[in-house]
């Protein structure tokens, strides 16, 4: 039994010391980010390919915003409604943006939220309903 004791906490320990174990890391290998728009140091991107049109003015999609001059990416799935002018986010992640190791996030919804005209979920918006040239 002792042995056994010796064996696991020397993996824990070693999975301790190890980014391996410690990190999980996004998988945005089946995403297309598009920049939609730059406030300073902050990136705002939609993911094409996670686009789902609910009607003609309902879309629940991927954005990440990416703060480079704090090493952050914040991903979210958020539902927008273009008449309305409102959006909810549904899912959220915090990675670091360098390494996409995962820092934390929620899968509780936020409360709706209106977004203000000029803002980057405006232009998140209006980007998704945009025809592709």
């Amino acid at each position: 039994m002792r042995k056994l004791f010796r064996i696991v906490a020397l993996t824990v320990l070693l999975c301790l010391g190890s980014a391996v174990c410690l990190a999980e890391t996004l998988d945005l290998a089946d995403a297309d980010f598009h920049f939609v728009d730059a406030r300073g140091e902050t990136g705002y991107y939609v993911d094409m390919q996670s686009v789902q049109f609910h009607n003609d003015h309902e879309v629940t999609a991927r954005v990440e915003i990416v703060r480079a001059d704090i090493d952050r990416l914040y991903l979210y799935t958020a539902r927008f409604d273009r008449v309305k002018r409102l959006y909810q986010i549904l899912r959220s992640t915090v990675a670091t943006y360098a390494t996409k190791e995962i820092a934390g996030g929620s899968g509780a919804p936020s409360r709706v939220t209106a977004y203000a005209a000029g803002s980057p979920m405006e232009a998140v918006v209006e980007y998704i309903f945009s025809p592709a040239p």
